[in-house]
């Protein structure tokens, strides 16, 4: 040109980056019209799920070596599989389709391998709470329980156990039946649901509580998009959040591939005083084993009624309604006299007794002979 310098145009086109999302200065970032915004943690995680096809389970953790591998934590899974407990850790991750690579190992690993997982995954412990009542508010017992999934689910389990009731069945056979107050297999199910299918990018932990009428067991994540709490209820596909972790715990005899735990949950608690509720709340699903509320307690006066019901409680038949009403006039009564009473059996007695002292309706003060029924009122 003459007369004047020429110009040049420098022109940077930038593609969109097919995996999200994309960092800056250390944080994860997505653009709102002409401004960046930094995402929350499990808004990151999900979209690079989404985006790569890798779920969290699958992601390598950051910093955590073969040194921070539990050999004991290793060798009690090895025993729970009935695998060879000579097998050597690079073949088991393998089997679990979890092994070491160049960037390390990945979450589902540490997780049921790591000394102490909370140190590279803060929120991977379960918080464990007895209330007095039925609300959160005054603390009976409490505990957070860390290291390895399998370690935490019996730390959890003994918990449960320390800070619930159990009662006596006798069946006329030599050793006697421990029931406890939440079937054990309804805890333990509801506690591996909530290890395997939680949301480990969002905020929060795994949590038990337990108050004086239910057993809530806190799992932080909502439910798939295609699945329904409906659903739960019925038989459903299995939807794992978590596949190498649900695959381990699957070896490990744990879990079913089914989608069958909500309903191995329910079926657990039939026959019994609970009733299973499935709940979403505060951005966590909560599987909730509830005591039954009385419909209506007779004989043995409304105040004393209500203020059972509310306690625990159950539906009560007839034969129950009276049972009370006569401890209620004779706290000492024999089983036998009751049966003669009422008009049955003295086992089929010994079993309706049995059932009102599960529900929380009675309570045997003393030895067996010398001993009285005292009519719960709390």
């Amino acid at each position: 040109m003459t007369g004047m310098e020429a110009t040049r145009l420098l022109v940077i086109r930038v593609e969109e980056s097919p995996i999200k999302p994309v960092w800056a200065f250390g944080r994860p970032v997505k653009r709102v019209g002409r401004t960046n915004q930094y995402l929350k943690r499990d808004e990151a995680h999900r979209l690079m799920t989404m985006t790569t096809g890798r779920t969290w389970d699958a992601l390598p953790c950051e910093r955590f070596t073969g040194k921070d591998i539990d050999r004991k934590a290793v060798r009690d899974y090895l025993r729970r599989t009935g695998m060879k407990l000579s097998t050597p850790l690079d073949d088991l991750l393998k089997n679990l389709g979890m092994p070491e690579t160049s960037s390390g190992f990945c979450n589902a690993a540490v997780l049921l391998f790591g000394k102490r997982p909370q140190s590279f995954l803060i929120e991977t412990e379960v918080k464990c709470g007895r209330f007095e009542g039925t609300d959160s508010v005054n603390f009976l017992d409490e505990r957070t329980f860390e290291g390895s999934i399998l370690g935490q689910l019996d730390e959890a389990l003994a918990f449960v156990k320390r800070n619930t009731r159990q009662a006596i069945r006798i069946t006329g056979k030599p050793e006697r039946e421990i029931v406890p107050e939440y079937p054990d297999e309804a805890v333990r199910e509801a506690l591996i649901n909530a290890f395997c299918h939680r949301d480990y990018a969002s905020v929060g932990t795994v949590q038990v509580r337990i108050y004086d009428d239910r057993l809530e067991v806190w799992n932080p994540g909502l439910l798939p998009p295609d699945l329904t709490i409906e659903a739960l209820y019925r038989q459903h596909a299995s939807h794992p959040r978590n596949p190498r972790l649900a695959h381990a715990l699957y070896r490990a005899r744990l879990i079913e591939h089914w989608g069958t735990g909500t309903l191995r949950i329910i079926r657990a608690c039939e026959g019994s005083n609970i009733k299973v509720e499935f709940l979403i709340r505060a951005g966590s699903f909560i599987v909730c084993l509830q005591k039954k509320i009385p419909l209506q307690i007779e004989g043995v006066g409304r105040e004393v009624g209500e203020k059972v019901g509310k306690r625990v409680g159950e539906s009560l038949s007839p034969k129950q309604q009276e049972i009370l009403n006569l401890i209620k006039l004779d706290p000492k009564i024999s089983a036998k006299r009751i049966a003669s009473k009422i008009g049955i059996s003295t086992r089929k007695t010994e079993d309706h007794l049995r059932k009102l002292r599960i529900g929380g309706f009675l309570e045997r003060v003393g030895s067996r002979r010398g001993g009285y029924w005292e009519v719960l009122v709390r």
